[in-house]
């Protein structure tokens, strides 16, 4: 089998960014570099809160990692606004790696021009993009859900998209769809990890035939099993960027009903606020003041720390409010032999079997989860029951299923 060599490129960089996209790139792009007879390299999209020093679309090393600075950019258009200094930082990029494939996960940040310039740079390289969110869709950070209401979305139409961004005119939001989608003519393949988020991105105006279906994978080992022997399963934990849309109040709430019930129960949040703004920031302080010391939050942690973590908790809660596509935390859940408690919609509900590996509750209800929580943690037995059904996706098979794609794009351009 002839070489492969691969150009992974994110929005950003697990060492800055512990998030689902960053993580699952750069382990891809690990992992892909490892197998004999491919050479892999990860190139991330920066911004000036990594270094405020760096010139927009200057590059430099980081680690055995590319770093790409970017500038000013229009989130609504995802349009950058920095000059075009960055194109021939791309093209000695591409002159250094020599991509047969070009693998992108999202265009944010980077923007979705780099679609053409990558096919003028590397015209024989195939592109490949990975659908994580729904930024091509929707221009309120790509979550499908209503900045007025905070409800959930199905989908981009014009005189819907304008309710929530009423200072574009309903013809720019319509030539907006119709500019990303001729910019997403240059990709090859889409990958999909749910197929929740491919009917959302055929309903766009992607074709079906263009989306593959490639479930999430997580390089982690797996945990021993637990002998379970407990009579109580009444550690709760959340994991990950504490937020709106990942359902932070929603659980919050959820515990505080618990604690004026009695409940024997506990709850930890793990995680940063990250970049939230001081509305959230001020609800969340007044929500985790209610629910303690039953709540705790435990801050930030290292990635390294996830499975210690998780092993700590009997179940993870995952209550999003928003149609997560194929969230990491579920697959770090399987590998540790934590069942999961999530929302019952989007990707949450491909991933989870609700009564098998998990628990489904409605979307937002926190008087649903308290309920489900309450009822997990005095049911030992079924809580035994999910964790010998728990079965982590293999990322071995993750890492094959990419090499497959890419050798068959390349094998399309050779003949």
């Amino acid at each position: 089998m002839s070489s492969m060599r691969i150009l992974q490129v994110a929005h950003d960089h697990p060492d800055w960014t512990q998030a689902g996209t960053e993580i699952l790139a750069h382990d891809l792009a690990r992992a892909l570099d490892d197998r004999p007879g491919v050479s892999a390299k990860y190139l991330a999209a920066s911004t000036s809160l990594q270094d405020a020093e760096a010139e927009p679309g200057s590059l430099r090393a980081h680690g055995q990692d590319l770093v790409l600075q970017t500038g000013a950019y229009d989130r609504f258009s995802m349009t950058r606004l920095d000059g075009s200094a960055w194109i021939a930082a791309l093209g000695q990029v591409v002159d250094r790696v020599r991509p047969d494939v070009v693998h992108l996960h999202g265009l944010d940040r980077i923007g979705a021009e780099v679609l053409p310039v990558l096919r003028r740079l590397a015209p024989r390289a195939r592109i490949v993009l990975t659908l994580h969110d729904y930024q091509l869709i929707c221009p309120n950070e790509g979550l499908l859900l209503t900045t007025t209401e905070n409800a959930r979305c199905r989908g981009a139409r014009p005189d819907r998209c304008r309710r929530c961004f009423p200072e574009q005119t309903a013809a720019r939001h319509a030539l907006r769809r119709a500019h990303l989608i001729a910019l997403v003519e240059t990709v090859d393949v889409f990958v999909a990890p749910s197929a929740f988020l491919a009917d959302r991105f055929v309903d766009w105006g992607i074709p079906a035939s263009r989306i593959r279906l490639v479930p999430n994978a997580v390089a982690l080992t797996r945990a021993e099993r637990d002998d379970g022997g407990r009579s109580r399963r009444n550690r709760f934990g959340f994991f990950g960027n504490v937020s709106r849309h990942k359902g932070a109040l929603v659980l919050l709430l959820a515990a505080s009903l618990l604690k004026d019930a009695g409940a024997d129960v506990r709850v930890s949040l793990h995680g940063g606020l990250g970049w939230a703004d001081a509305e959230f920031r001020s609800a969340f302080a007044a929500r985790l003041a209610a629910a303690e010391p039953l709540a705790q939050h435990m801050g930030a942690y290292d990635r390294a720390e996830v499975m210690s973590l998780m092993r700590g908790v009997d179940w993870v809660v995952v209550p999003s409010v928003w149609w997560e596509n194929a969230p990491l935390v579920i697959h770090e859940a399987r590998a540790a032999g934590r069942p999961v408690i999530c929302s019952g919609i989007g990707g949450m509900a491909e991933l989870v079997e609700d009564g098998v590996t998990g628990l489904h509750t409605p979307a937002g209800d926190a008087a649903a989860l308290a309920e489900t929580m309450q009822l997990a943690a005095m049911d030992p037995a079924r809580w035994d029951r999910m964790v010998r059904a728990l079965e982590p996706a293999s990322h071995a098979a993750f890492v094959d299923a990419h090499l497959d794609l890419y050798r068959s794009l390349r094998d399309r351009v050779a003949a």
